[in-house]
């Protein structure tokens, strides 16, 4: 079988220029913002391509790109009106891939293009960081941020600071204010090597940095890949598997949609000038979804999020907890936040991520802080105790009642078992606060207190909030002596 290429495929020649520089050429980019820029130019609304670049030393896929004439399959899975649905295409949105570590010199040049207009990045949220080296000699430095210096520089000096020559940056690394943290490093660059007031001026008002949220879950290369090359008809080692659902918030203004008019073309992207309640949403209801569920789910013996979700008992509470417990707590517009909900549940019901229970319970305790304390607190200020949340709780501590350190040993339903990873000292304050149980209803209120009271983990002491103490007691005292899916039942 042939593998792909522009000989196998060769309706894929393009020659559109070249638009964006991309450090980094992994999955995600592949499967999101590459995808994204097909299908601009299938609508001919951005008629650009990406030079990939790799993003480390010991990268592996731009000989594979270069082997494929940066050709590469998509395979998207999900939930579309209620039916299972899988789209597959080829994307030919890169036009060039190439490695900095032995080509440093080209891509310094490539960034004098007079075509080229953007940078895209995913360096992983590592990449975003400072590291002090020299950037300005003949080799590529290590750090994502002091090869983009260089690039910025090499187009400033050759422009000569030229107005209109500036570049738009847009990261797609998955922490908050990218953009604004990328920029400052930059800075920081720039003052280290005291490149002028002129350059300095130059990042500050020709170059526009943006910051993002992405949202999309590419799991990669398929484990049945033999299966899907039957299908197509070709070899394909750049695959690229991942989720229908995708969402893109960017932090900008008109002009930004106009140079990236990616909602024109049907794509879930807004533009905003704060970008704030989208990664609000997202935290509380995507990811506290999956945090206040997982670990009555994993209690009950169930081992995927797709099984918790079409679980006659599990699915049913997750969908209590996410429209009756989450969205009537969260400050934010509630048909923005439904109309997400619908997309969320939909993602959790798809067979085809088989995301495992036990990888999300990896360090509970902080992603409880984040993602689900945060909304307890936001419906006690409404003088809400919503008590499936209050459950959530409850499990989360039945987690550690087994266990004598890390990993985390947990004694499930129908005589399984099963670990994960948290962190060391909160797993000593909850083996601890455990030893005060002597099986009744007030002594399960007392390891409650115990943990929650701890202002250590939480910042705060959330045991002072009475109430919300005795319900999460009596529900994990209720759990530990009935079950813990005999409980869920009473709150559904």
């Amino acid at each position: 079988m042939e593998t792909l290429n522009l000989q196998v495929k060769p309706q894929y020649k393009s020659n559109l220029p070249i638009k964006v520089m991309q450090f980094g050429e992994g999955n995600f980019l592949r499967g999101f913002i590459d995808w994204m820029v097909e299908k601009l130019n299938e609508q001919n609304l951005f008629n650009g391509r990406i030079l990939a670049l790799q993003p480390t030393p010991r990268g592996r896929v731009v000989p594979k790109l270069l082997t494929q004439d940066c050709l590469y399959t998509t395979v998207l899975h999900g939930v579309v009106n209620g039916k299972d649905t899988e789209q597959i295409e080829i994307v030919n949105s890169i036009a060039k891939a190439k490695n900095p570590y032995t080509q440093w010199e080209e891509i310094l040049e490539d960034a004098c293009s007079a075509d080229l207009q953007f940078i895209f990045s995913n360096t992983t949220e590592a990449g975003i960081t400072y590291i002090k080296e020299d950037f300005l000699s003949k080799e590529a430095p290590l750090s994502f941020p002091a090869k983009l210096t260089a690039v910025l520089y090499k187009r400033f000096m050759h422009y000569k600071g030229q107005k209109g020559s500036g570049l738009v940056i847009m990261p797609c690394e998955l922490i908050d204010d990218n953009g604004t943290k990328l920029k400052n490093i930059v800075l920081q660059h720039a003052n280290d090597a005291d490149l002028g007031a002129d350059f300095v001026s130059y990042l500050n008002n020709e170059c526009i940095f943006l910051n993002t949220l992405v949202d999309r879950v590419v799991s990669g290369y398929p484990t049945n890949a033999e299966k899907y090359f039957e299908k197509i008809g070709y070899k394909d080692e750049l695959m690229t598997c991942g989720e229908i659902f995708h969402f893109m918030a960017i932090e900008g203004d008109d002009k930004v949609k106009e140079l990236l008019p990616f909602a024109q073309a049907g794509l879930n992207v807004v533009v905003d000038k704060d970008i704030t309640k989208y990664r609000l949403r997202k935290v509380r209801i995507l990811n506290g979804g999956h945090t206040s569920n997982v670990p009555a789910a994993f209690l009950s013996g169930l081992e995927t999020v797709d099984e918790m979700m079409f679980d006659e008992v599990t699915g049913k509470f997750a969908n209590e907890v996410i429209y009756n417990d989450i969205i009537p707590a969260v400050n934010l517009d509630k048909a923005m936040l439904t109309s997400f909900a619908d997309d969320v549940v939909n993602r959790f019901k798809d067979k085809s991520m088989h995301h495992k229970l036990a990888s999300i319970l990896m360090n509970c305790t902080s992603k409880i802080k984040a993602r689900v304390l945060s909304t307890v607190k936001d419906a006690r200020a409404k003088d809400m105790l919503p008590n499936r949340l209050c459950f959530s709780l409850a499990a989360y501590l039945m987690l550690y009642k087994d266990t004598a350190g890390v990993p985390v040993q947990v004694k499930r339903a129908n005589g399984k078992t099963g670990e994960f990873v948290d962190d060391e000292h909160a797993v000593s304050v909850l083996v601890k606060a455990w030893s005060l149980y002597q099986g009744t209803q007030d002594s399960a209120v007392a390891v409650a207190d115990a943990v929650f009271s701890d202002t250590s983990l939480w910042g705060e002491n959330i045991a002072s909030d009475t109430p919300l103490m005795n319900e999460v007691g009596k529900l994990l005292h209720q759990a530990i002596s009935t079950g813990v899916t005999a409980t869920m039942r009473t709150l559904i």
